[in-house]
């Protein structure tokens, strides 16, 4: 600190009282430290004047609850201050296209703040904002919970569903009425009695804010009576589309699209 002017100690000074007022939600300290015509530079964000910050500031205290912590405070030459943040907050409200969560976030940003005539009229922001957004979404928990689903299925060991499904599950699908997960598992050891088959997983994505979409690939062989057919020991393959619904990473729906008329044709079942 002895190495800076006066004029460079006060510019860190006057930041410090900034992060005291944000981290208080003191907004009327706000118009003491940043001017009227204050313009901020940050991606993704249209923010010109003091009113136009404040609103902002509101907005993030609103669905994030936010603070920050300094990491780095620095003077750049006689007017401008460089800082580093960790903020952190939970997500209380919608934020960036996603429903609130109620996750606790933190991410990290890097600033560059120009002074003039003693308050702040020009701010430069790199937020990672796409690690914010991952820590919101529900994507990768979905995924994951989906992939889990798969991996049971195809190593037999049905009773893991058990945590991975709601208790409202049900199913959408053509060739059946399924009505619950017990119901389901019977159906699934009926194929494994029957067609003694394995799940390739050809395709998993997210299609946001609650659904995961799986296209998988069966393999078989039909071993014992099967759609009424008696065994032909013939090799079998299948596909089908499946659409995941999920409520608090709980599987509680589902839609599936499969070749059901290629795999009754392949045992011998009579097709029009």
């Amino acid at each position: 600190m002895s190495d800076l002017d006066q004029s460079q100690q006060e510019n860190l000074a006057l930041y410090r009282r900034f992060l005291d007022a944000f981290n208080s939600g003191d907004l009327a300290e706000i118009p003491r430290v940043i001017s009227a015509d204050f313009t901020d530079h940050h991606p993704g964000f249209d923010i010109t004047g003091l009113d136009s910050y404040l609103e902002a500031l509101r907005g993030a205290y609103n669905s994030l609850d936010l603070k920050g912590e300094l990491e780095e405070l620095s003077a750049l030459g006689e007017d401008r201050v460089l800082t580093r943040v960790k903020l952190t907050g939970t997500h209380l409200a919608p934020l960036l296209g996603l429903p609130a969560t109620g996750r606790k976030v933190e991410w990290s940003t890097t600033e560059i703040w120009r002074v003039q005539d003693g308050l702040f009229v020009e701010r430069w922001a790199q937020d990672d904002m796409l690690g914010l957004r991952e820590q919101i979404s529900s994507d990768a928990l979905n995924l994951a919970v989906v992939q889990q689903v798969s991996d049971a299925v195809n190593q037999r060991r049905l009773d893991d569903l058990d945590d991975l499904f709601g208790p409202t599950f049900h199913d959408n699908n053509p060739a059946w009425s399924c009505e619950s997960l017990e119901e389901l598992k019977g159906i699934i050891q009926g194929a494994y009695d029957g067609l003694d088959f394995s799940v390739g997983l050809d395709a998993l994505y997210p299609a946001s804010p609650d659904k995961v979409i799986m296209h998988i690939t069966f393999h078989g062989k039909h071993i014992a009576p099967f759609f009424g057919q008696e065994p032909t020991g013939k090799e079998v393959s299948w596909t089908s589309l499946e659409v995941y619904r999920l409520e608090d990473g709980k599987v509680v729906e589902r839609w599936v699209q499969a070749d059901t008329a290629g795999l009754m044709r392949q045992v011998g079942v009579p097709l029009p």
